[in-house]
């Protein structure tokens, strides 16, 4: 698809992004943790704790601001309202499976699965989110509460990481 737009326009300052935009890239960088620890195998033991490590991190502070600030704000919404309790469920769901790893070792042969399972969930609700709840949330939002809420959510993620327990993984 053509577009008009300069270079230097496509390079959208954080303000002028939506909300939709800053929950799209989350998505993105979730996708390619998972995808790194995939690729990795099981016996990289010390590169999967660190990917575990940055995408734990990664979707809680994910998860967090998107309850706070994006679902707060559509759940006031009757036609988005059920949409979003089940996603705080599905939020609930992927925190549960999150625990799991605590007691769990890394070259224990369950954990791969149990990543793979996590991946599915993940991924099932990142594309829900996409397909449904962000072309029901672009009509009850409007252009300046989308880019209100994505500064929110921004701001939120760099509090959240000032507590972080490390440098994240560069591919």
């Amino acid at each position: 698809m053509p577009t008009t737009k300069s270079s230097s326009e496509s390079h959208a300052k954080s303000s002028e992004l939506t909300i939709f935009d800053v929950l799209k890239q989350d998505h993105e960088k979730a996708r390619y943790l998972f995808d790194k620890a995939q690729k990795a195998g099981r016996k990289e033991i010390s590169t999967l704790q660190k990917l575990f490590a940055q995408l734990e991190e990664e979707l809680e502070i994910h998860m967090e601001g998107e309850e706070r600030f994006f679902y707060s704000v559509l759940e006031q919404n009757e036609e988005m309202r059920d949409k979003v309790l089940q996603s705080f469920e599905e939020h609930q769901v992927a925190r549960t499976m999150l625990g799991t790893f605590q007691a769990l070792a890394v070259d224990d042969e369950r954990w791969m699965a149990k990543m793979q399972v996590l991946n599915e969930i993940v991924e099932h609700h990142m594309q829900e989110e996409e397909r449904e709840v962000f072309k029901l949330a672009r009509k009850a939002l409007g252009k300046e509460q989308q880019h209100e809420i994505a500064l929110q959510f921004q701001r939120n993620k760099r509090e959240g990481r000032k507590s972080s327990r490390g440098a994240p993984v560069e591919g």
